[in-house]
């Protein structure tokens, strides 16, 4: 287990974009508004001939720069990630962890409220 979790933070970086937040995307917005907003004036001083290179340059520029802001805003840090550490710890302290079990629940599920309420 330990060595899964070393892997998932090892690579955890490849699901940073989805865990966008609406604040963090309305930034994005922003960013990504203004920094349109100062490249549109300075293409148009430039020639005709080299617009569109710079067009293309300045896309990839700001996709790393949104990017970067993604990376940034966006974070692991909730408690259902930091027990994850402690459950290693929990197993080689007290053996198996039943509270966690599916099965428990399902089977207090079904006594407990299922059979009651018939």
């Amino acid at each position: 287990m330990e060595d899964y979790l070393d892997q998932f933070h090892r690579l955890k970086d490849i699901f940073s974009e989805f865990r966008v937040t609406t604040r963090t995307q309305d930034k994005v917005d922003k960013q990504r508004k203004e920094i349109r907003r100062q490249r549109a004036l300075v293409i148009e001083r430039v020639a005709p001939s080299l617009q569109h290179r710079m067009r293309d340059n300045n896309r990839q520029e700001e996709n790393h720069l949104c990017l970067d802001l993604v990376c940034g805003e966006s974070h692991f840090n909730f408690i259902k990630m930091h027990l994850l550490t402690h459950f290693c710890d929990h197993i080689y302290q007290f053996g198996n962890i039943p509270m966690y079990s599916r099965e428990i629940g399902e089977l207090a599920h079904k006594m407990q409220i299922k059979e009651r309420w018939r």
